[in-house]
């Protein structure tokens, strides 16, 4: 027997929960969000969480901005601890980067944020085991931080929930049901369910997902990795998050003595994956590499004590940037799918967006960069997304 609610949501990250409790919030029907595990099982749960609003791009400097102001908040609303640490983040960069940098530094700062250059002094200010190279430069964004995932996954779900999203776990969604080029439901494990509007937050695996449709969506499924480390007792207390694009890595702070440390962009992702059969371990050979570059940013860290890691999936587009539009020739389907490492990031406003596109036809934020009709119209390039060339 066939179920039925108005709007589905298929995929239980962040990007789903996101657009499920903005689509509930304003009544747009009985919505129901489908998850094939549990919530939070694919790259959500093992996102470094940064948030920061320094982007090339003004359509993800705007989402990043929002992002930030609604995690701030979200505990508020949710009555839940704060799941927010504004620690400021450290952006570093090459000396060829100047030009992009100075830019960049320009448009964020009339945008209204917090953000400055500084030099090696001012750095080891800020964090007094860093090291700046002669031929590197230096940001700082203050308002910048990081949060948990899992928390963020949590006060999300509750958010979801109390809006009146029906979250339903363990519910695979195999295929999408079409009559007369309109989605009118889907087949799962559990059965059909029927409904007059799909949205796919499917991350890794949207490209299996939309197979049997034309054109195929340009969307990679790549896998990254995440390394731990624990400071030396004598290596002293860090609380900045950083995006070292001269080492091509990021690293912030964990509970304790703790750093989380991983590639910026697709730098080290190019291998295709299969979502449901990958290594969910780090490359032994990868871990070493990378406590050799942290080491190079602090040279005190060579001490530090390895603590393992994981690998991870993303989902990626050929210029690294979402795909929040429609599924041309599919009437009902909308995607936001695509980010990368930046869901958590960018999720409150892919959320907010995809919810008005679903209800209202139009956004009240321009994502017209982001359609999927970019890669075939000549506006979408190859890049990874990043608003300086990260290191490799």
């Amino acid at each position: 027997m066939s179920q039925t609610c108005d709007i589905l949501v298929v995929g239980g990250g962040v990007i789903g929960l996101s657009a499920a409790g903005r689509l509930a919030r304003r009544r747009a029907g009985r919505v129901v969000l489908l998850e094939k595990a549990f919530l939070g099982a694919g790259g959500s749960g093992k996102s470094a969480g940064l948030l920061y609003q320094h982007d090339a791009v003004p359509v993800i400097a705007a989402m990043a901005r929002d992002g930030l102001r609604f995690y701030a908040h979200l505990h508020e609303s949710v009555g839940a601890p704060p799941v927010f640490t504004r620690s400021g983040l450290v952006l570093v960069v090459r000396e060829s980067d100047r030009a992009a940098l100075d830019a960049n530094l320009a448009a964020q700062r009339e945008a209204g944020v917090d953000v400055r250059p500084i030099n090696g002094q001012e750095l080891t200010e800020i964090d007094a085991n860093a090291r700046l190279a002669d031929d590197e430069l230096a940001a700082y964004e203050a308002e910048a931080g990081c949060v948990d995932p899992v928390q963020a996954l949590a006060a999300l779900t509750e958010n979801a929930r109390r809006h009146g999203a029906d979250l339903r776990q363990g519910v695979e969604v195999k295929s999408l049901d079409v009559e007369k080029g309109k989605v009118v439901g889907v087949q799962t494990n559990e059965g059909p369910y029927t409904c007059g509007v799909v949205v796919l937050a499917t991350g890794p695996w949207t490209p299996r997902l939309l197979k049997p449709f034309k054109p195929p969506l340009p969307t990679a499924v790549l896998r990254t990795q995440a390394a731990f480390f624990r400071r030396a007792t004598d290596s002293g207390r860090r609380s900045v998050v950083y995006a070292d694009f001269a080492q091509g890595l990021y690293f912030r702070p964990l509970t304790g003595d703790g750093i989380q440390a991983g590639p910026l962009g697709a730098a080290e992702t190019k291998d295709v994956i299969d979502p449901d059969d990958y290594n969910e371990s780090a490359d032994p050979d990868w871990l070493t590499r990378m406590r050799q570059r942290l080491s190079r940013r602090f040279p005190g860290l060579h001490r530090s004590f390895g603590r393992g890691g994981y690998g991870a999936l993303e989902a990626a587009t050929p210029d690294g940037l979402p795909i929040l539009d429609r599924l041309p020739g599919l009437e009902g389907v909308f995607l936001a799918v695509g980010f990368g490492g930046r869901s958590v990031l960018l999720a409150p406003a892919a959320g907010q967006a995809i919810a008005e596109l679903a209800t209202d036809g139009k956004t009240t934020l321009d994502v017209g960069p982001l359609r999927t009709g970019r890669f075939g119209d000549g506006d979408g390039g190859k890049g990874n997304g990043l608003p300086y060339a990260a290191a490799e």
